[in-house]
C-alpha cells in the first residue's frame, strides 16, 4: 500500500510539571510519537521510544496506517495529563519488570488498540482479539518464542515463555473448566477472566492457526481491506464483517475451513486412537469428542527425516491410509492447531515424554518428568544426600486440570546409615463440574512413617466465589524416635483417623470470610494406638470499610474427647509444624522450631507465648490485625498492627480458659513476615510485660484476610 502520510521531522517540546517530553522521527505511515514520562520511568525513556518506534513501523508495514494521523500518538505514565483537543493517549499503568518484556508487552498491546481503533467500537474482534492478534505477532517477530523474558541465564528453565503461551493458559484454564464459547455468537455475561480467556486469547489462538493455514500475507490483506473499510465508514465493523474479508483473499476453497473455525466451542479433544499396518499399507484411526465437520491435516515424520501430510474431512471419527514403505517416526494429528483443544495429549503417536532439570513450563503436549538433587544436614541425621524425580500431565490444582502427577524422593541419613523414602500421587476421577481428585502419600524413615488417602471435591463454580471444598480420607503417621524433637510437644505414638475437612469462602466489597471445619475419628481397629474426636473450627473475617482501615479478624475454637499424644493437642502461641499454607519447616525444638522463633498461624496463635510449649486438649483464640490499605506504598504497606487474645487448657473449666493477651506489630513483604508481640498480659516470672520478643514464619498462600 502506498505512503499516505510523510515522515515528520524531529520536534523537541519541554512541559511544565513533567520531566521530559520528546517527539521522535515516527515510522513510515504512522503519526508523530510523543513520550511524557514521569520520574519513574526516566531511566527506561531510551528504550520505550526505540520499543515505540519498532511496535508502529511493524504495524504500519503489517496492517496499514493508523486510523488518525492528525494528532500525535502520546505515550504518558502521568495519570494527571491530558492530551487535549490533539493526539491520542495511552497509559503505561504497568512498572517495569526486571527481566521481563511486561512493559513492551503492554505498550505493544495498547498500540494495538489504538491501530485497530478499539475506543470507537464495541465489537470483540476490534477491542481484544485483533490487538491481541498483533501484539503475539509483534513479540514472536522481535523475540522468538521465549519473548517475554529479558533474562538469558535461566531461559532453560522457562524456555517458551511468551505471549502466545499465556494465551494458551488462558483458554486452557477456561476450557478444562467449560466455560469457553464459540466467539461468533453473542457473548454471555463475562467476567474480567472470561474477557481474557475467551474474548481475547482464544480469538488470538484462532487467528495464529489461520495464519498458519493461510500464511502471514493473506492476513495481512485481510486486516488492510477490513481496516480500510470499517475506517471508511464503507462497512461494517465485526466478526461476519472480517471473516467475508478473509474468505474473499483467501478464496472460496477456504471458506468452510475460516466459517467452521470461529464457530467451535473450544472444548474438543482429537485423538489418534491406534495405528494398523495391514498388507503395504498404514492405517490410522482418528476420532473427535465432538462431531467436527473441517479438514484437518495429519503430519506423518519418518525416520529418513522426510514429511508427508495428508488431509482427512473429520466429523466424528475417521480413518485414512499411507503406503507402509517407510519407518514411521511420528504423527502429529492437526499440526497447526486449527481445532481449539485444551490440551493436544493425544494428538501425538507415540506419546511425548519429555525430561528435564529441575523445573520447565506445563506442557499442552507432552508428559514431564522431572529430577533433581536433594541435599540437607542437622545434627540428629547428619549429611542427608539424595534425589528426588516428579511427573505430571500439565499442572493438578484446584481449577488447573492435570493427571497423574507423582513425586518420588529418596535420601540417605549419614549419620543413621538409613535410608528415607517419600511418595506422593494425585490425579482427578471426575473434573467437572465437582473436580473430584484422589490424592495418595507414603513416607517411611527410622525416625516415622505414614500414609495419606484423600478424596477433595470443589463443588463450586470455577473462578469465580463462592468456594466451596469437601474433602474425606484416611490419615496414619507414626513417630518412631522423638530424638531432635522437644519433649514437651512429641510423643513417640501412632495415630491413625478417618478426616473430614469442610471450606468454604464468599466475599462481598466490605466483607470476606472463609469458614474451616475440621474433624478426626481416631480408632484403635484403624491400627490407632488412641482413640479420640478431634474438630477445629476456623473463621478468617476482613471488613474493608470505606473510610477506615481493613481490619482482619481471625476466630479459632477446638476440642478433643478422650486421649492424644502432645502433637495432636491445641497450642497456645500458633501451629506445631508446617502446614500446605506455610511448608517450610527448620527443627523440631530449639529456636527455630514451631513453637518458638519460627511460626505457624494456627490454633490459639498468641504469638506473644511462644517458647512456653503451652498446649491443651480444648483451646480457643482471637487475632486482630489493621491492614494497610491497598494505595499505600511500602514501607507503611508492609506494617500490621495486631492484638491476639485466648488460650488453652485440658479442661472446660472457665479458669483455665481464662483469656491471655498479647500485642504488637507484624511486618509482611510477600510470603515473609515478621512478628514483634512487645507486650503480653501473663509474663513468665522475672519476665516483663513490655519486652523485645519477635518470631519469623513464611506463607506462600495468605489467607484472604491478608495475614
Amino acid at each position: 500500500m502506498k505512503n499516505q502520510f510523510p515522515i515528520r521531522p524531529v520536534i523537541i517540546i519541554f512541559l511544565a510539571g513533567l520531566n521530559i517530553s520528546r517527539l521522535f522521527p515516527s515510522a513510515v505511515c504512522a503519526p508523530p510519537i510523543k513520550i511524557i514520562l514521569s520520574s519513574r520511568l526516566k531511566p527506561d525513556e531510551p528504550r520505550i521510544a526505540s520499543e515505540v518506534r519498532n511496535i508502529c513501523s511493524l504495524f504500519s508495514s503489517w496492517f496499514g496506517p493508523p486510523p488518525d494521523s492528525s494528532g500525535a500518538l502520546i505515550i504518558t505514565d502521568n495519570p494527571e495529563y491530558s492530551s487535549g483537543a490533539g493526539g491520542h493517549q495511552i497509559a503505561v499503568n504497568s512498572p517495569p519488570v526486571p527481566f521481563t518484556r511486561l512493559l513492551e508487552r503492554e505498550l505493544a498491546q495498547e498500540i494495538a488498540r489504538y491501530w485497530f481503533a478499539a475506543g470507537r467500537f464495541s465489537d470483540p474482534l476490534l477491542l481484544y482479539g485483533l490487538p491481541a492478534y498483533a501484539t503475539n505477532r509483534y513479540l514472536e517477530t522481535v523475540y522468538g518464542t521465549s519473548n517475554l523474558i529479558d533474562l538469558p541465564g535461566v531461559s532453560a528453565f522457562i524456555s517458551g515463555l511468551s505471549e502466545h503461551y499465556l494465551h494458551r493458559v488462558y483458554y486452557y484454564l477456561a476450557a478444562t473448566n467449560n466455560l469457553t464459547f464459540p466467539v461468533t455468537e453473542p457473548q454471555p455475561d463475562t467476567g474480567p477472566f472470561l474477557t481474557d480467556a475467551v474474548l481475547r486469547a482464544q480469538t488470538a489462538l484462532l487467528l495464529k492457526a489461520l495464519e498458519k493455514r493461510l500464511g502471514t500475507a493473506v492476513m495481512d490483506s485481510t486486516i488492510r481491506q477490513f481496516r480500510q473499510r470499517y475506517l471508511n465508514n464503507t462497512g461494517s465493523a465485526g466478526l461476519p464483517a472480517f471473516l467475508a474479508c478473509l474468505t474473499a483473499i483467501a478464496g472460496p476453497k477456504q471458506e468452510v475451513l475460516i466459517n467452521t473455525l470461529f464457530k467451535q466451542d473450544g472444548r474438543n479433544d482429537l485423538k489418534i486412537c491406534r495405528l494398523r499396518h495391514q498388507g503395504q499399507n498404514l492405517h490410522i484411526d482418528l476420532s473427535a469428542r465432538y462431531p467436527l465437520n473441517l479438514p484437518v491435516r495429519i503430519k506423518t515424520e519418518f525416520t529418513d527425516r522426510t514429511v508427508r501430510i495428508d488431509t482427512v474431512l473429520l466429523n466424528h471419527s475417521a480413518t485414512i491410509s499411507i503406503p507402509a514403505v517407510k519407518k514411521v517416526r511420528r504423527m502429529i494429528l492437526d499440526p497447526d492447531t486449527s481445532v481449539l483443544e485444551p490440551d493436544r495429549w493425544n494428538n501425538i503417536c507415540p506419546r511425548q515424554l519429555r525430561t528435564g532439570f529441575l523445573f520447565a513450563l506445563p506442557d499442552f503436549e507432552a508428559y514431564q518428568l522431572f529430577y533433581g538433587p536433594w541435599f540437607w544436614y542437622d545434627n540428629y541425621r547428619g549429611f542427608q544426600p539424595g534425589i528426588w524425580f516428579q511427573g505430571r500431565r500439565f499442572i493438578d490444582a484446584g481449577p488447573v486440570r492435570g493427571a497423574h502427577n507423582w513425586t518420588l524422593i529418596q535420601n540417605y541419613a549419614s549419620k543413621k546409615s538409613d535410608w528415607h523414602t517419600g511418595i506422593s500421587y494425585q490425579t482427578p476421577l471426575l473434573f467437572y463440574p465437582v473436580r473430584l481428585r484422589l490424592y495418595l502419600a507414603g513416607d517411611n524413615s527410622f525416625r516415622d512413617r505414614g500414609i495419606k488417602l484423600y478424596l477433595t471435591s470443589e463443588f463450586s463454580r470455577p473462578f469465580r466465589l463462592p468456594r466451596n471444598e469437601i474433602q474425606l480420607g484416611y490419615r496414619l503417621y507414626e513417630l518412631l524416635d522423638t530424638t531432635g524433637r522437644d519433649p514437651r510437644a512429641w510423643n513417640r505414638a501412632r495415630i491413625a483417623e478417618i478426616r473430614s475437612r469442610l471450606y468454604r469462602t464468599h466475599k462481598t466489597p466490605v466483607l470476606a470470610v472463609q469458614h474451616e471445619l475440621t474433624c478426626a475419628q481416631g480408632l484403635k481397629p484403624l491400627l490407632s494406638q488412641y482413640t479420640y474426636t478431634r474438630a477445629s473450627l476456623v473463621e478468617n473475617i476482613t471488613i474493608t470499610p470505606a473510610n477506615l482501615l481493613p481490619v482482619s479478624i481471625r476466630i479459632f475454637a477446638g476440642a478433643v474427647a478422650g486421649l492424644v499424644p502432645l502433637q495432636e493437642k491445641f497450642y497456645l502461641s500458633g501451629g506445631l509444624s508446617y502446614t500446605p499454607e506455610e511448608p517450610v519447616s527448620w527443627a523440631y525444638e530449639g529456636m527455630a522450631s514451631g513453637q518458638e522463633h519460627w511460626h505457624y498461624d494456627g490454633d490459639a496463635n498468641c504469638r506473644g507465648y511462644y517458647g512456653l510449649y503451652r498446649s491443651g486438649r480444648f483451646g480457643w483464640g482471637v487475632n486482630i490485625h489493621l491492614l494497610p490499605r491497598t494505595a499505600w506504598r511500602f514501607p507503611l504497606s508492609a506494617i500490621q498492627p495486631f492484638i491476639d487474645f485466648g488460650n488453652v487448657a485440658d479442661t472446660l473449666q472457665l479458669r483455665s480458659l481464662k483469656p491471655v493477651f498479647d500485642a504488637g506489630i507484624r511486618l509482611k513483604l510477600g510470603p515473609l513476615y515478621a512478628d514483634f508481640p512487645f507486650w503480653k498480659s501473663a509474663p513468665e516470672p522475672g519476665e516483663n510485660r513490655l519486652a523485645f520478643r519477635w518470631s519469623l514464619g513464611f506463607k506462600l498462600t495468605g489467607l484472604i484476610s491478608g495475614i
